[in-house]
């Protein structure tokens, strides 16, 4: 492969395993505008449909090569995510790529759309300044705002607070507020230069500067959190259920309403998850690679569990990563981030289970198509409700 093909692949790699950073995440969203390079993604990110279309290829041409490196990709007992993108690198750039897609673009029904304006989630929140006052961000809008209690630079779906332009002697009261609505996704620098990534129904309030003893937010919905080192500062992030403090660390918290519970995971550092009401000597840590979870109900205990982290935080690397999940709790990730509202025709679909990847930025009669192939659903859109029905 020359090295454009095997840069292609790393980035491909990586972002499955969702370790992209911010430049790499440009280029991928830079390769996947291209309508055949997005087909590719999606097919190498269905591991149900590869299978599939290798058993149905491996019929059509029998070829020993491929079947001696089949067996030594099963000796040698690789990772999923490496088997899968070094079977699609060396099969679908060596033999090509279109076999695959013309399969797959034959052999699916087109989901029913009625006077669909159903459009994937982009950079879009509302800043409400420490006034009342509320801006409307939009994607790529860039330019300052002066207010009383300093500058916040708007740069490309990020809001920035520079500690050089925030006067350390504000009133530690004054908060602004940064609500990221159904079908939007934004980021956020701190004073203290914490990086912060918000998904969509997602509200943070925080102090434009960190001026008290601890640096304290309060969230609302799923955020993932790169937390500035400082030890005599701890971080603290307040929710409806409980607390997350923390001194220097990545991390991921989800605690949507509609949950009925919060979940912690931890990329690297440490954590410590203290639920309402609880004795602060209560705290419960954990290590990089577990997650804390915690269900609403009184008397419920914090629950350690350890996880794939590329999974929990693969929203922020542009992907939907559901394993073992309902389709209730499927579509409602999908609907939160398309703004869409989801009927189901009946109630035993809900309770439906899969395990996919899928990509959070292609349209949603395309990602939708996943679900009518492994099920035999079928979805009719109109304006912006999705009714899901059996073939």
């Amino acid at each position: 492969m020359g090295k454009s093909v095997e840069k292609t692949v790393d980035l491909l790699r990586k972002s499955y395993a969702g370790k992209l950073e911010e430049s790499e995440q440009r280029e991928v969203d830079r390769l996947l505008s291209d309508e055949r390079m997005r087909q590719l993604y999606e097919c190498i990110g269905d591991d149900e449909y590869l299978i599939r279309e290798f058993r149905r290829y491996d019929a059509y041409l029998p070829d020993r090569g491929y079947q001696a490196f089949c067996r030594k990709i099963r000796r040698q007992k690789m990772s999923r995510v490496w088997r899968r993108l070094s079977v699609a690198a060396v099969v679908l750039f060596a033999v090509g790529c279109g076999w695959l897609l013309m399969n797959r673009m034959g052999t699916t029904e087109p989901v029913v759309v009625a006077t669909s304006t159903v459009e994937h989630g982009n950079y879009r929140a509302y800043l409400q300044l420490s006034s009342g006052k509320r801006i409307l961000l939009e994607d790529a809008e860039q330019g300052e705002l002066h207010e009383a209690e300093g500058s916040v630079r708007v740069d490309s779906g990020k809001v920035l607070y520079a500690t050089d332009k925030v006067s350390q002697s504000l009133n530690t009261d004054a908060y602004h507020i940064l609500s990221v609505p159904p079908g939007g996704e934004y980021r956020l620098l701190l004073a203290d230069g914490t990086a912060i990534h918000l998904n969509a129904e997602t509200e943070l309030r925080y102090p434009v500067a960190f001026t008290a003893s601890e640096r304290r937010v309060f969230l609302k919905g799923e955020a993932w959190f790169e937390v500035a080192k400082d030890a005599e500062k701890p971080f603290v992030v307040e929710t409806e259920l409980g607390y997350v403090r923390v001194f220097g660390t990545e991390f991921n918290i989800r605690n949507y309403a509609i949950d009925h519970e919060i979940k912690t995971t931890l990329v690297e550092g440490s954590v410590g998850f203290l639920r309402k009401g609880d004795r602060a000597e209560q705290y419960t840590k954990i290590e990089p690679g577990y997650q804390i979870r915690c269900a609403e109900e009184a008397g419920s205990r914090p629950e350690i569990r350890k996880v794939k982290v590329a999974d929990e935080i693969a929203w922020k690397n542009g992907a939907f990563c559901f394993v073992r999940c309902s389709l209730e709790r499927i579509m409602q990730d999908i609907g939160r981030w398309y703004d869409v509202d989801i009927v189901f025709t009946e109630d035993a679909l809900r309770q439906m289970r899969f395990t996919v990847t899928l990509h959070r930025y292609q349209d949603i009669g395309k990602l939708l198509r996943y679900f009518e192939e492994a099920a035999k659903l079928q979805f009719h859109i109109q304006g912006k409700n999705i009714t899901i029905s059996r073939k």
